[in-house]
């Protein structure tokens, strides 16, 4: 588990993150990997620049945008400053704005709802491959294909969908709530896809489908592409 300390370090001076780790929870070595700038329930990227998906409240990133269209670059006059809402926003706007600026680029760490794709262990027989297809029974250990998330508002009801790259088709999907003293920080969620690794892990190539996640109806978080093989359980 990344720690709180560990979050705000892999900062950029944006706010934005940008990484992968490798986890382990209660249910033994799980591969983890984290789909940054999908924000929490409630939050909208603000778009300071194309690049800028620091995590902002609505009415922060309409103000955003109207400044972008109407603020001046550079020159300011007096009673404006430089927003700074990354190195080098030299637009100019009230004080308030900087100040709005500043404190949700400190924020910004706590306002991420994360895609964290785990190994699930399970009793059964490990899976043999033949190619890209494969099997297993229910006689020794096996794994199958985890979702989590994190940095939810408790209560969220919370959409989880497996895509295949080429046209977009739902391989599968489920819906499930966030709730508040689970397995992450704030609200959070986990579900089992059923689907048995083969051949390695989620990751492993060839990575033939990707997930995405959303909250409540809100916008779908970034795609995290993964293995998604043929694998029976006899």
């Amino acid at each position: 588990m990344l720690t709180r300390s560990g979050r705000l370090a892999a900062m950029t001076a944006s706010g934005c993150l940008a990484l992968s780790v490798l986890g382990a929870t209660e249910a033994g070595a799980e591969t983890a990997q984290f789909a940054p700038d999908t924000c929490a329930s409630g939050y909208v990227w603000r778009g300071a620049r194309p690049s800028d998906h620091v995590c902002v409240a609505p009415s922060v990133r309409d103000r955003t945008q109207s400044e972008n269209a109407s603020g001046v670059w550079h020159a300011c006059t007096t009673g404006f400053v430089w927003r700074e809402a990354y190195p080098g926003d030299h637009r100019c706007v009230v004080p308030g704005s900087r100040t709005q600026a500043r404190r949700d680029n400190a924020s910004a760490a706590h306002r991420l709802a994360w895609v964290v794709m785990v190994k699930r262990n399970h009793s059964g027989a490990g899976p043999s491959c033949d190619g890209e297809t494969c099997s297993t029974t229910n006689e020794g250990p096996y794994q199958t294909v985890g979702v989590r998330g994190y940095y939810l508002t408790p209560g969220t009801s919370v959409t989880v969908q497996v895509r295949r790259p080429s046209d977009d088709r739902v391989l599968w999907q489920t819906r499930t709530t966030a709730r508040s003293g689970g397995n992450g920080p704030a609200g959070s969620y986990s579900v089992d896809t059923g689907r048995v690794l083969c051949g390695g892990s989620s990751f492993t190539p060839p990575l033939t489908a990707y997930v995405v996640v959303r909250g409540d109806g809100g916008q779908w978080s970034p795609r995290v592409p993964i293995a998604w093989r043929s694998c029976n359980l006899l």
